[in-house]
């Protein structure tokens, strides 16, 4: 655990749940490697996806919010507290650091602007229109001014499986003892610099994304998707770029036999809040296969990730086939069979 106390009232969970200080569930991710996963989530539609991150952030947050008791204030008495616990909020989740009209070191732009303009919004109870800019990698500015919109809820969001839980969250679990650390305002997992996630982001992003025409490279990757996987282009979009931030990476998966991938697995997403994966079946086993079992609140993304960690391990190309099963994702990997003919 950090040696610092920014991080009190977190639960890392031993199964591989994460939640914040409020209980709302969260994942860990290297700022390099979000910006990865995005820039090839964007690349598979036809129009440019910032705004709609930039709202999913704000309406997530904001839902956050209004169940938030510290974050609660009264006409005349309690604002300067909850602006408090709005700022320690940013810098302990690791997004920057979040002024009135700037975020300072922000974890990734889109995102980081979204959940300060839910912060504005909140504390001055209407909605505002926004504009911003980056001078620099480390800065951005903001300029926010009120509108005529009523303070309406935040929309519910439509429950896909694939980007739910099937309340694994909820059991009794012992605490998971991670490296982290803040630098100043930055968060580091190890040496990596990175933040939390809220899950509510990408269930609220992918949610909104519903009906939009997809096209996702397909050339070196088969998905068979169960036909009771709802909104298939949109799950092989998400898993997508999983697997193509986790090429971006140079992280090794050394396997011998099949209880390595243990050690590996762990690593990769049960300390980073992603929840756990089950190896039921394994071609150095002598098996045809090798078959997971994913307990996540985001599974499409975890079947992205281990989808690129057996190709890594085998050194072999995959064709992929997904089914949902008691709330939780069955991944199966065969190599593609060679045609002679």
């Amino acid at each position: 655990m950090p040696s610092n106390t920014c991080l009190d009232g977190f639960e890392f969970r031993d199964d591989g749940f994460f939640f914040d200080t409020d209980g709302s569930a969260c994942v860990l991710v290297g700022t390099v490697e979000f910006n990865d996963f995005w820039n090839a989530f964007d690349a598979c539609f036809s129009s440019p996806l910032g705004r709609k991150l930039i709202y999913a952030a704000t309406d997530a947050e904001e839902a956050h919010l209004a169940m938030t008791q510290r974050a609660k204030f009264g006409k005349w008495f309690g604002r300067r507290r909850a602006e408090a616990y709005l700022n320690g909020r940013a810098a302990c989740m690791g997004w920057g650091v979040f002024q009135h009209h700037r975020i300072t070191l922000p974890a990734h732009d889109a995102l980081t602007v979204g959940f300060l303009l839910a912060h504005r919004e909140h504390l001055a109870n209407e909605r505002l229109n926004l504009e911003w800019n980056q001078p620099t990698s480390d800065q951005i500015s903001l300029t926010l001014r009120p509108n005529q919109r009523a303070m309406t809820a935040p929309p519910p969001v439509h429950a896909l499986d694939w980007l739910a839980s099937n309340g694994e969250e909820n059991r009794p679990s012992n605490p998971r003892l991670l490296d982290l650390d803040h630098r100043g305002a930055t968060l580091y997992a190890g040496e990596a610099k990175s933040f939390f996630l809220p899950v509510a982001v990408v269930q609220r992003l992918v949610g909104d994304l519903r009906g939009r025409p997809i096209e996702v490279d397909g050339a070196t990757t088969h998905w068979e998707l169960d036909e009771a996987i709802e909104d298939g282009d949109l799950f092989k979009a998400v898993a997508h770029a999983a697997h193509i931030a986790y090429n971006n990476t140079d992280r090794l998966v050394y396997l011998q036999s099949r209880s390595d991938w243990s050690g590996h697995l762990s690593l990769q997403i049960s300390d980073r809040g992603f929840g756990h994966v089950d190896v039921i079946r394994s071609i150095l086993d002598g098996d045809d296969c090798t078959e997971f079992l994913i307990h996540s609140t985001l599974p499409a993304v975890v079947a992205g990730t281990v989808f690129g960690m057996w190709c890594r391990a085998h050194g072999l190309r995959g064709n992929v086939a997904c089914t949902m099963v008691d709330g939780c994702l069955r991944l199966v990997v065969r190599q593609p069979q060679m045609n002679y003919d």
